[in-house]
């Protein structure tokens, strides 16, 4: 393969897991959907794996628990072979939510924040990159109080 093929599949696989990170933030159904292929497996912890009608569901579901999300993807090692390619993702995903002190008379604001890794494997269809099989692995959660800012 052409060497400048091949850096361009790479640029495309590393642009899929930033949209991934956008359109679940933004509950952006319709590119959410664009990112999987048909026969997807998503893995997380100890979960069964899930399929593609379980993934798409995946941005409403976050946003019922918590106010915002903001994934941050950071180091990104991909292989490309042909139609297909495999890589491993880093991620600092905040989850943002409101919590209460006494009796939830006193509201304030928390970042659920996780250190993840993600093992992924990617197919070419109909030309465009897709994901095929992505596997989280959380490295650590801690949780921060949001102070609001002075206005």
């Amino acid at each position: 393969m052409n060497p400048l093929d091949t850096l361009l599949d790479e640029l495309a696989v590393r642009d899929l897991s930033h949209r991934y990170a956008m359109a679940l933030d933004k509950n952006d159904v319709e590119i959410w959907r664009s990112l999987f292929s048909r026969d997807v497996v998503f893995e997380s912890g100890s979960s069964a794996p899930r399929g593609y009608d379980d993934v798409v569901r995946i941005p409403g579901d976050q946003l019922k628990r918590y106010a915002k999300t903001l994934h941050s993807v950071t180091t990104q090692q991909i292989r490309v072979d042909g139609d297909t390619a495999t890589g491993e993702v880093y991620c600092i995903a905040h989850h943002l939510y409101e919590d209460f002190h006494q009796n939830e008379r006193l509201p304030f604001d928390l970042a659920h924040n996780f250190l993840i890794r993600y093992e992924d494997e990617y197919v070419r269809e109909e030309g465009r990159w897709v994901f095929s099989r992505r596997r989280i692995l959380t490295e650590a959660r801690f949780v921060h109080q949001i102070i609001p800012s002075a206005t």
